[in-house]
């Protein structure tokens, strides 16, 4: 009796630290947190000297720190150099960052990092991608139709509270947006520690 009476109290543990230690690392060492994206991609847009690609987007929170496109250099063939910026809705330069078609994948993910943006919540910025040193073929950035580049926005949080209420606001977000897993997996927990208690009951 003794036993399954452990073993019950070690499943029970098991499954609080399951929980329990996900969060710890996703509230103690996770800096930079998804502010916001547009992930819809249904084809490419190209790239060169004639055109500057722009997409415009509203932080969520203060101190905006990275970006992440995904772009395709067909064949690892162009060595063309080009600019990464941000922009403020008024136009001014916040952030610059060089790269070139060394960077680039068929296709990959190029992340641009720079300082956090203070005050950078609720308001607008624009990505602007251009062509310094013109090369062949065409590099090209993910895009959708309807909704414009693809891209990822991230912030940096530098405060354990603002940390805790983004962790919790997020929480319930994933909740939301899978209700039925979420709500079977719970189900499916319960009915194995259940049967354990009533196992345990009988011996």
């Amino acid at each position: 009796m003794k036993a399954h009476k452990l073993s019950w109290q070690l499943s029970l543990g098991y499954c609080f630290l399951g929980i329990l230690i996900p969060l710890a690392v996703s509230f103690l060492g996770v800096r930079n947190r998804l502010d916001t994206s547009q992930p819809v991609q249904d084809g490419f847009v190209t790239l060169d000297s004639k055109k500057i690609l722009k997409q415009t987007f509203t932080a969520n929170h203060d101190y905006i720190n990275i970006i992440i496109l995904n772009l395709k250099n067909p064949g690892l063939a162009n060595q063309g150099e080009f600019l990464f910026s941000l922009d403020s809705e008024e136009g001014d330069v916040l952030a610059e960052r060089p790269f070139s078609g060394y960077n680039i994948g068929d296709p990959s993910v190029v992340r641009f990092q720079f300082d956090p943006i203070a005050s950078s919540k609720n308001k607008k910025f624009n990505i602007l991608i251009k062509e310094l040193v013109p090369a062949t073929p065409s590099i090209s950035v993910a895009s959708s139709r309807e909704r414009g580049l693809n891209y990822l926005v991230y912030y940096r949080t530098i405060d354990k509270k603002t940390a805790m209420i983004d962790l919790l606001n997020n929480l319930k977000r994933i909740f939301l947006s899978d209700l039925i897993f979420f709500v079977f997996w719970l189900f499916l927990i319960f009915s194995i520690l259940l049967t354990k208690v009533k196992l345990s009951k009988r011996i």
